[in-house]
Formats: structure tokens, sequence, C-alpha cells
């Protein structure tokens, strides 16, 4: 019996028991928990202002905020393109995108059919005016016309870009 009781097995049953009684007392762990699930606010549309530059010849442009309601999953940037071209009678550019600062617009090739040099102006300064008032990310708006840089459309000089005045 001598052999059982002896002072490191006293020893190690009391580090035991410490132990035990310190894993007793201690709080249940947490168990992992799932994902959650978006909340129905997250799932609520959000507002975009478009800040509408209409062309108005020979006065230059007037200003026009427009509400947009950008649903979850949507492109504010392909609504705000729509939302332009339904405002002022044009056609819809193919695409936009910001890259480095600036925004980046692809315009088909029939953009400014039929207008004269002035028209051509008013419409592509009335589109890059209204990106660049709308996404603050942007300082200056580049066109490319399907996809490819282009060195201009019918009058006006592409390969320079627009900046708001």
């Amino acid at each position: 019996m001598r052999k059982y009781l002896s002072v490191y097995n006293l020893l190690g049953l009391f580090v035991f028991a410490l132990g035990l009684f310190v894993y007793w007392q201690s709080p249940a762990p947490n168990p992992p928990k799932a994902l959650p699930l978006p909340a129905d606010e997250a799932a609520r549309e959000e507002k975009l202002t478009l800040n509408l530059y209409r062309p108005d010849p020979p006065r230059g442009f007037l200003r026009e905020p427009v509400v947009l309601e950008v649903g979850l999953g949507e492109n504010p940037y392909e609504k705000a393109l729509l939302a332009w071209a339904q405002a002022t009678g044009s056609p819809t550019p193919l695409g936009l995108f910001a890259a480095e600062g600036r925004l980046v617009v692809d315009l088909p090739k029939d953009f400014v059919r039929g207008l004269d040099a002035e028209g051509e102006v008013y419409r592509l300064y009335s589109l890059a005016y209204t990106l660049l008032a709308t996404f603050p990310e942007g300082s200056e708006v580049r066109f490319l016309v399907e996809g490819q840089p282009s060195p201009g459309l019918a009058h006006l000089d592409l390969e320079v870009p627009v900046r708001l005045p």
C-alpha cells in the first residue's frame, strides 16, 4: 500500500483533481455559429441620385437630380447609363467601369449618328458630366468605341479625357 501512496502519486492526484475542478468550473465553449441570413433591410433597394446634365443648347446644360432604385445584385453603373439614355433620348452606351480614378465608357459605333458637331459635343459631355457628378470615384471620363480605344467619333477627339469644369 505504501507503494501507491507515494508523494509523487499524491501530488499527481492533486494536480488531476485541480484540473478536473477548473474544467468543471469553466464556461462551456461557444458552439460554431451558422452564417447569418441577410436581413430584410439588406435585401431592400438602395437609392442612387443620378445628377443628370441634360443638354440645353445654346445655354449649356440643365442639372436635374433623378433618384434611381438599385436593387440587390443590380449594377449602379448600368442603371445610371440606362436612365441617362432614356432621359436624353440617346442610344444606350455598352458599358461603364471605374479604373484608377477614371470612369471608362464603352460606346456603340452609332452613338452620334445623325448629329452635327454641336449635337455630338452636347451628347458626349452630357454623359460625361452626368457620370462625374454621380460617381465621385472618377475624376475624368475616357471613351472607348466598341471596346477599343478610338481617336474620335464623327467630330470630337476621344483621346482627351473629359473632366468637370
